[in-house]
Parts: C-alpha cells; structure tokens; sequence
C-alpha cells in the first residue's frame, strides 16, 4: 500500500524514532508498504519516519543495491564526498551535503537476520540519509547557516501547508 509521505514541519520527523525489537508480520507488513511508496515516488530509500511512523525501518534502491531493514547502523566511515541530495520531505529543495563516500554498516534485515557489509557511492548515502530520519534529521540539517537561510521561504510554506493540511483534516 503506498502511504502518504509526512512534509517538512511535521512533529514525526524531528523526532527519535524507536529501535525494532524483531521482524515481525506486522513489521514486514510496513517495510512492503514503505517500498511500495518509496517506488511510487521515485526515491532511492525512504525511512519509516518519513509515512509516519516512528520506528528504525528503511527501505534502500540503490547503486545496485537492494535493501528492507531495521535498527541501521554505522561502524566505520571513509573519506567525504559532496553531492546534491532531496527528499519528498521536503519537495523542491535539492542541496549539497557533504558525507561519507565509503561505510561500514550493520542492520536487521527483513529476515531477522544481522547484515554487516559495506556500501559505497549512493548506496552509502541513502543508508546514512535514511538514517538521519531515525533521529530527527533532514539533509537540510546538515546545511550552513546561510544556505539554510537562502532556503527558509520555502521551508516555511512547506510547514505553513503542512498545518493547514491537518487543520483540514
């Protein structure tokens, strides 16, 4: 089922997203919902945060690789790199950020099973881009202060327009 993806300003996304104790059914029953939407939307991960539920479950499509996990993980990093990166989070703002071109990382796949690899290029990126979710980041924290400002008209009407949809509601 694809699910609605939460917009700038929304509480669930500044928030800390809690630790997946096990794969269950219902679990799974997310993470395929949480692929579903991320296809619909032509993004390359998407983190449960992100449909509004505040779990450590992420969906990857990336550099060739293919991952539905939880409770990710990193254990070591290389040299940075700077590349634009967006999300539906925040729809029409693409910027730099600067991070990790190589990492070392470790998650709970849908199977239940412990994963230690290691991932690079976008891959790497959409793993740490989605983990930023879990703990109440967006790419756009990682922005300085005066490329934050050049942008904070347009974050602000996507809160505005985030209010006024659950006022609606």
């Amino acid at each position: 089922m694809i699910r609605e993806i939460r917009q700038y300003g929304d509480p669930v996304l500044s928030g800390t997203a809690e630790t997946v104790p096990e794969m269950t059914p219902d679990v799974q029953e997310i993470l395929t919902d949480m692929w579903d939407t991320m296809a619909a939307n032509r993004c390359v991960g998407l983190s449960a945060p992100q449909i509004g539920v505040s779990l450590r479950l992420f969906v990857i499509n990336a550099g060739g690789v293919v991952i539905r996990g939880a409770n990710p993980e990193v254990l070591s990093v290389g040299a940075l790199v700077e590349e634009t990166e967006g999300s539906p989070c925040v729809p029409g703002i693409q910027r730099p950020v600067r991070r990790p071109r190589k990492i070392a990382v470790r998650y709970l796949d849908e199977s239940g099973e412990l994963i230690e690899c290691e991932l690079k290029g976008v891959s790497a990126r959409a793993f740490l881009h989605e983990k930023d979710h879990h703990e109440g980041k967006l790419f756009i924290d990682h922005l300085k202060p005066v490329q934050r400002k050049l942008i904070q008209k347009d974050l602000d009407k996507i809160a505005a327009s985030q209010t006024r949809t659950e006022m609606d509601i």
